[in-house]
This record gives structure tokens, C-alpha cells and sequence, in this order.
């Protein structure tokens, strides 16, 4: 594979079958590229992009130049250095240009056409409601023109667009305005000028008739930046919210670790059709508008702290991913890991630590655990794939945060700060890898990490065995813990031997009377396969929290006894770990029904658990928020990861057991609560309140179905709203089908607020969902083609195990036809849906046949992506 198109899928010539990349394969680029001007004549059909590039040689034995392009881009003439090439000097094959014998140093100009209209892959250069954006990242900056797309070329860009004045008057791009004009007939034009180097998936184009809000910010130095928030015209007052979070997160990012924003105007863009959540384009950073839009009547609470929380992240690019990025996509958790952590640490400062610390480990738990111990594991840094594009996965996002949360515990939070320093001075304006991360995070604190960079190199959540034994005699506990990971399915293929992790734990002790214990040390660094701690001087046996704050990502295997795991909810010092026991009690307790239903006996929850939700319940000095949290069911995600079969309806009734039997034991404690908090209007309030709403509705009573029809017709904010609607979707009542027209009829012609409602049907356990699911797709309001329609009505269903796994192949068949027509224009999206069938392996045998079948018919497909193809082959076996 040559130099330039090394990131660069190509087909083997004799057959269908995209060719493997790994990350062995990587080789500095040929070329590197001084600066680019770009000029854009946009139209709707026939936009000519012209590209003016300095190109210089870094290899000698380099004698063609090789570029990407997009299967899209239409050639029109090349020429270098002002002179016209004739076709015999290139050639166009497949998806790459080459160009013979090029001087040592030359100025190449290409003209190309592209079609954003026909454009439906949100990727590249193309309209979503009247306006024109760009989606570069990973590799669709050659839909655009032929480049060196790759993360390690990175040079100055140079932007010229014109555009119909009426119907475009906004014309953005990275950097800063240099001049706009009107060009007299009819049209007008705009320069940017972004004087930082910036590889090519961060270039950004938008032109359009948008409303927007501005504000300003002064940095530390005393610049003041100016901000804006572009939406659709009537929308942008819900813009706000996150504007505010702008602002919040540049005066966070200067004080935490002393980064200041290095352009004059930072702009972000709410735009409906966009694969992703947002992208952080060097300053011109574009938004799926679900991630922009809120306000009370629209937006839940979590909404809200989506908005805060992406737009802090996307902020935070600007330095890890912008200013310093990734060598090759291999690297891709560099700056998306560490960029997580940061945005968790900002929300955490936001709002309530031990809260942001719950939900963050929930979302690690269901989606991160559930990739390790699925068909697609693969480590934080992978070593092979077909897609890069499938590189956008939990687990280099979401366990490569908690690596470097990990780093920081090692090194404390000054001496992370240091290596953060020392990290932007050694690394500033370039493209690096994680290991060169890591090398500047121990250099200032004389840390060892090379047992550590194992978290990067091995795929799996690793087990950590707990033994303690306490001799009343001598008053000594002893605490033994024994790590494992298992292979995955590769490991087990390339006969790899896991070797032990180095994992920081932190612990703490608690006296039979409930105080703390002091320790020497509160973190136990497990690096062997098996250590032991002793601790003396005990004059009772302490009840051991470990892992507190989650130190690390890892899952304990532990026999405790209900009786610890109360006296943990009841008085240690760390909220995560008081909630980490409840969660165990109902998990334990889940699973062993599951087990009883399989068995077909009576699913009878133990009488302990369920009074031990009634504590939490009833305890006054327990934050709302933070109750809510406590009594939440395990997810599906996470219970389908420790069971060898996935049986749908015994996971299903085992979880409705015990909300059941909560909801009847403690009917006039819930009641009450419910009342207390629906009288009052804080977040935490209503997170309370509508936990035991859902609570409530598993009775299938009159009584809790009209509290739910009440709430939803007198709401006056869109969580309680839209909680109140996905209980009723539940029921069997009348009631129900009123409650969602209503919805329907007051917001099928808003593009957020409508996922609301394609959302709710599909993850209802209601015997009607499926065919509900297929009626949404024929609602006012739905678009076939639009992501977030799709995620929400699509991959909603998939998640819904209970009714997309059922013994009739009626579901999977469905699903299988939508995911190909989907994936022939936009494979991104395809790739995310075919995730349904990870926990195929796992199926009873009469729905394993049922979906594998379906697996096989899209597998038989020519047309099928490589990003769905790599995803779905491995589900099989």
C-alpha cells in the first residue's frame, strides 16, 4: 500500500472484499503540503471546488504523487506550476489520483465538481435543509477534492466560497473573516483565513439562511473573542443554553489547565442531518441540532446536560485534537479519550461530581463493557480494521477516558496538570501518538508507565478476584486480589497472552459503628497477578469500600453479603460506592431470577432487597438526584454481558419481579414521595419522581396509569412530559394511544423534539411496538435518511431486547431490509445499526438461527459497506 493511501481502503482486484489495515502498516507521508487555497463556486448540483497546493517532498525515492478522492469527485484539470497537465501525466483509479513524475517542490491547482444535493452520507460537502455543511472527519475530506487526507499532513488553509446572496447570506469557514462582498449579480463572496496548521478532516464550509444569537468572552489575557450560535430562523432563542455552556467551558479550560482559545471568533452550527453529535472544526465547530436546541418546553434535563456537556467537549478540541492531534486513526483515542476525560471533569465541576461520576460509569457499564465482551472487542489503541470509520467506538471515547483518569490518579491532579504542560510544549502543532502522551504525563513526575500502556494495547475489562479474611485474635484483615481478562475472539485466533494490567484502586475501611478508618495508603496498586494488603490494629472487622470513584474500569468479583452492602448504602464516605452496593444487591438479585425463570419457578424477589430499597426510599438525608440514581434497575446491556445465554423474556420479567414487588410493598411510601417531589421543580426532584413513576406503572394499575396521564397532560417542562409519555407507552390503556397522537400532532414538525417520539415507541416493552415502529415510519415528521431519526426509531428498537429478539423472524427481517437500503447512502449510520446483532451468539438457538439467517442475507450483498461488513461478519459463528 503506498504512502498517501495508506489510511485509504482499497479493494483487492479480484474480488468484493475490502482489504485489512493495520496499525503496523503506517508510513510518514511522501509529500507534506506548505499551505491550501481553496476556492468554492457553490450551487446546489454542480459546486466546482478549485485547490491550490504547495506541495514539498520529504521522501526522495518518492517519485508519483498519490492522492484520495471520493467515488463522487468529478475531475475537471489539473496543472502544476500554472501548467495545464495532459491526461497521460495522471491517472483516476477507483478512489485515487495519481500523478507521474512530480517535481521536488510545485504549486498543484485541481478543479473538481461535486453534487452536494445528490450528497445523502452527511459526509463531505452537502445540504441538510437549505444549507450547505461539511463533515470531514474521518476520511471524507476527499469527497470534497483529492487531498492527502490523512491526520498527519497538516498545513494552513486559505477558504474563498461564493454563494446566491439571498438564499446563502451566511458564509462561514474556519478561522477568521479576512472580507466579504457582493460580487453584483446576485451572488456574494467571503475569505477565511485559518493561520494554524490543521489537517484536513478539521476544514469547515457552511453557507446558509440561519438565525443567530451572539455574545462575547474575555480570555485570560484579555482578548475578547466573539461567539456565535447559528440555528434555523425561530430557533435560535434555544440556543442559549449553549451559548452559556460556551462560555462556561472556555473559563473552565483557562483555569483547570491554563488553555486559552487562540482565535478571534468561535462559531457553532445546528445542523439536522449530521452522523454524529458535533464536530470540533477548528473554529467553526458544527452541531446535530438535538445537541444545540433546548429550552424547558423542549428539552429534558438530561438534554441540558448533553448540550453543556458536548459543547464543552467539542470547546476542549481546540487544543487536545486541534492544536495537538492524532498521528493516524489507529491513534484516534489521543485526543477523543483524553478528551472525554476532560469534559466529564467539566461537567463534574458543573454540577455534582458524585452524580456525573454515576452516569458517566453507567454509560462506560452498558456500552463500553458491552463492545469487551462482544465480537467486536478491540483495544483502546486497535492494531487492524477495514473501516476506520468504526474507529468511533465507547472504547476509545469512553474507556480511553478512564485511562487517563487512571494517569491521574498515578500521578495526583498537580502532577497530571505538569504533564499536561509539558505535553503542549513538546507537542504543539503536531500530529503524535498516545505513547508520546503518555511519555509527557510521566516525565515531569518521574512516573513509570510502561506496565501501564498495557491498557492501550490490550482489548477486555480485566477481573479483579476480591479475599479478605479478618482474625478477630490479632486484629488483622488481610485483603488478597487476583486480576484476569479474557481473551477475545482475535486474542484467541493470534494465540496472545494477556499480561498483568497495572490498576490503581482505590479503598477505603468502615468500623462496624460506621466511621471511617484512616489509612497509609488509599490506593492499592494491583500490578501482579495475585497481591495481598494487611492492616492491623482492627479492633472490629471493617467492612471494605474498594474502588472508589471507580478507579478503574474493571469488575469486581466478590461474594458480599447483603448485610456489607447495606452498611455501605448506609454510611461509606464515597457516594459512588453507596450507590455501586445498592446496584450490586439489585444485580445479584436480577440474575438470580433470571436463573428461576429459566427454570420456570416462581419469581419471588428476596424480601432483604426489596426493604433495602425502602431504606433508600425513605432515608430524608439522601439527595433527590442522588436517590434517583440509587434506585435504578441494572440496564439490559449490563445484564447481557454476564449471562452466557441471553434469554430477552427472562431478563425482562426478572427486572419487572422486583420493580413489581418494590411498587407493591412500599405502594404508600412511593405515593407520597411521588407527591412531595411533583409539588416541587428542581432536577433532582423530578429525576425522583419519575423513577418512581416508572416504578409505579410495572403494577399495571388504574391507579399509577392515571398518575402518568395527569403528569403528561399538566406538564409544563418537557422532562416530565416526556417521562410521563414513556410510562404510558407501557400500559395497555386507552389512554396511551391519546397521549402519543397529541405528542405527535404538537411536534412531528419540530426535527429534535420529534426523535422524542419515535424513541418512545420503539424501546416500549408493549406487546404494540413493532408495530408501532413500522407506522412511525410512515408518520408526518419521519425522514428516511435523516440520522437522528434513525438512531432514534431504529437503534431504539434494536436495544429494546424484549421485542426486537422475538421467535418470529418477522423483526429481524425488517430490520435487516431497512439496515441495507440504509447503509447504500450512509454507511456510517448502516455501521451503527448493524451493532443490533452483537449479541447474536449469545441468542436462545431458535433466535440465534432467526437472526444469523438475516446476518448471512446482508452478508450475500455486494452492495454492503465495509463499515457494516466488518461489524456483522464477526457476529457469526
Amino acid at each position: 500500500m503506498g504512502a498517501q493511501g495508506i489510511y485509504t481502503m482499497k479493494q483487492d482486484q479480484n474480488s468484493n472484499t475490502p482489504t485489512r489495515i493495520f496499525l503496523t502498516d503506517y508510513k510518514t507521508p511522501d509529500f507534506n503540503i506548505k499551505d491550501i487555497h481553496l476556492y468554492f463556486n457553490l450551487h446546489e448540483t454542480q459546486t466546482v471546488v478549485t485547490a491550490k497546493m504547495n506541495f514539498v517532498r520529504t521522501n526522495t525515492a518518492a517519485k508519483d504523487l498519490v492522492l484520495a478522492g471520493g467515488e463522487h469527485v468529478k475531475l475537471l484539470s489539473l496543472a502544476i506550476n500554472g501548467e495545464k497537465l495532459p491526461a497521460t501525466r495522471y491517472q483516476v483509479e477507483g478512489e485515487t489520483l495519481t500523478i507521474k513524475d512530480v517535481p521536488s517542490e510545485f504549486l498543484l491547482q485541481s478543479e473538481v465538481e461535486i453534487n452536494p444535493e445528490a450528497n445523502k452520507s452527511c459526509e463531505g460537502l452537502y445540504l441538510s435543509g437549505g444549507i450547505f455543511c461539511t463533515q470531514c472527519e474521518a476520511e471524507s475530506f476527499r469527497k470534497i477534492t483529492y487531498f492527502l487526507d490523512r491526520p498527519d499532513v497538516m498545513t494552513t488553509y486559505t477558504v474563498e466560497m461564493e454563494a446566491d446572496e439571498k438564499k446563502y447570506p451566511h458564509l462561514l469557514s474556519n478561522g477568521d473573516n479576512i472580507s466579504k462582498k457582493s460580487l453584483g449579480n446576485g451572488r456574494h463572496h467571503a475569505m477565511w483565513k485559518d493561520p494554524f496548521k490543521k489537517p484536513s478532516y478539521l476544514f469547515a464550509l457552511v453557507a446558509g439562511d440561519m438565525g443567530v444569537i451572539t455574545d462575547t468572552f474575555k480570555t485570560q489575557s484579555g482578548k475578547t473573542v466573539k461567539l456565535e450560535v447559528y440555528a434555523p430562523h425561530g430557533k435560535q432563542e434555544r440556543c442559549k443554553h449553549a451559548m452559556v455552556s460556551l462560555q462556561k467551558s472556555m473559563k473552565w479550560d483557562e483555569e483547570r489547565f491554563g488553555l486559552e482559545y487562540d482565535l478571534g471568533t468561535y462559531m457553532i452550527v445546528s445542523i439536522d442531518d449530521f452522523n454524529m453529535g458535533a464536530m470540533e472544526n477548528k473554529g467553526l465547530n458544527v452541531f446535530n441540532s438535538r445537541l444545540v436546541l433546548a429550552d424547558v418546553k423542549s428539552a429534558t434535563d438530561t438534554d441540558f446536560e448533553m448540550i453543556e456537556s458536548v459543547v464543552g467537549h467539542e470547546y476542549f478540541h481546540n487544543w487536545t485534537g486541534n492544536r495537538v492531534t492524532c498521528r493516524n486513526w489507529f491513534e484516534l483515542s489521543l485526543k477523543e479519550g483524553l478528551t472525554v476525560f476532560r469534559d466529564q471533569e467539566f461537567s463534574a465541576d458543573m454540577n455534582s461530581r458524585s452524580v456525573q461520576r454515576i452516569k458517566d460509569v453507567d454509560s462506560l457499564r452498558s456500552r463500553q463493557f458491552s463492545e469487551d465482551t462482544g465480537p467486536n472487542a478491540h483495544p483502546v489503541r486497535p492494531e487492524s480494521c477495514l473501516a476506520v470509520d468504526n474507529f468511533y467506538t465507547a472504547t476509545i471515547y469512553e474507556k480511553g477516558a478512564e485511562v487517563i483518569r487512571m494517569m491521574q490518579t498515578i500521578v495526583g491532579r498537580d502532577g497530571f496538570r505538569k504533564g499536561m504542560d509539558e505535553y503542549f510544549k513538546r507537542h504543539d502543532g503536531q500530529a503524535v501518538t498516545i505513547i508520546d502522551f503518555a511519555e509527557a504525563i510521566a516525565a515531569p513526575n518521574k512516573a513509570d508507565f510502561s506496565q501501564f500502556k498495557r491498557w492501550y494495547s490490550q482489548a477486555g475489562t480485566p477481573n479483579v478476584t476480591v479475599t479478605e479474611n479478618y482474625d478477630q485474635a490479632s486484629g488483622t484483615l488481610t485483603l488478597t486480589l487476583a486480576q484476569s481478562c479474557e481473551l477475545t475472539v482475535t486474542e484467541k485466533a493470534e494465540n496472545k497472552e494477556k499480561l498483568p494490567f497495572h490498576i490503581p484502586l482505590k479503598f477505603g475501611l468502615i468500623d462496624q459503628a460506621g466511621k471511617e478508618l484512616s489509612t497509609h495508603n488509599q490506593v492499592l496498586h494491583l500490578k501482579e497477578s495475585s497481591q495481598t494488603w494487611t492492616f492491623t490494629g482492627l479492633s472490629t472487622r471493617p467492612v471494605v469500600s474498594l474502588n472508589r470513584e471507580f478507579s478503574a474500569p474493571v469488575k469486581l468479583k466478590w461474594n458480599r453479603s447483603n448485610a456489607d452492602l447495606l452498611h455501605l448504602i448506609k454510611f461509606d464516605t464515597d457516594a459512588f460506592n453507596r450507590r455501586e452496593s445498592c446496584s450490586k444487591m439489585l444485580f445479584d438479585e436480577t440474575a438470580k431470577l433470571i436463573t428461576a425463570y429459566q427454570n420456570k419457578t416462581d419469581l419471588q424477589p428476596n424480601p432483604e432487597i426489596i426493604q433495602a430499597l425502602g431504606y433508600v426510599l425513605n432515608d430524608s438525608a439522601i439527595d433527590a438526584q442522588f436517590k434517583a440514581l440509587i434506585l435504578s434497575m441494572p440496564s439490559d446491556s449490563q445484564l447481557a454481558q454476564e449471562q452466557t445465554v441471553l434469554d430477552p423474556a427472562a431478563l425482562f420479567n426478572a427486572k419487572l419481579a422486583i420493580k413489581k414487588a418494590f411498587a407493591i410493598t412500599f405502594k404508600t411510601d412511593l405515593l407520597a414521595t411521588y407527591e412531595k417531589h411533583h409539588a416541587l421543580n428542581t432536577i433532582g426532584d423530578r429525576a425522583l419522581k419519575n423513577r418512581i413513576l416508572g416504578y409505579g406503572i410495572s403494577t399495571e394499575s388504574t391507579e399509577w396509569t392515571a398518575v402518568a396521564d395527569k403528569q403528561y397532560w399538566s406538564a409544563k417542562n418537557m422532562t416530565d412530559k416526556i417521562s410521563a409519555l414513556s410510562c404510558l407507552s407501557e400500559t395497555h390503556s386507552d389512554v396511551t394511544d391519546k397521549a402519543l397522537n397529541d405528542f405527535h400532532a404538537t411536534w412531528h414538525t419540530d426535527s429534535v423534539v420529534f426523535n422524542k417520539w419515535l424513541s418512545v415507541q420503539a424501546v416500549s416493552s408493549n406487546e404494540k411496538t413493532f408495530a408501532r415502529v413500522q407506522a412511525a415510519t410512515q408518520a408526518k415528521g419521519y425522514d428516511s435518511t435523516n440520522p437522528n431519526n434513525l438512531y432514534s426509531l431504529h437503534g431504539g428498537f434494536a436495544g429494546n431486547y424484549l421485542r426486537f429478539h422475538t421467535d418470529s423472524a418477522e423483526t429481524y427481517k425488517w430490520f435487516a431490509d431497512e439496515l441495507m437500503r440504509i447503509d447504500k447512502v450512509n454507511p456510517q449510520v448502516g455501521a451503527r445499526l448493524a451493532q443490533a446483532f452483537t449479541f447474536t451468539k449469545k441468542l436462545p438457538t431458535n433466535l440465534k438461527t432467526l437472526a444469523q439467517a438475516q446476518v448471512q442475507r446482508m452478508l450475500a450483498s455486494e452492495t454492503l459497506s465495509k463499515n457494516a461488513r466488518e461489524l456483522l461478519e464477526k457476529t457469526l459463528g
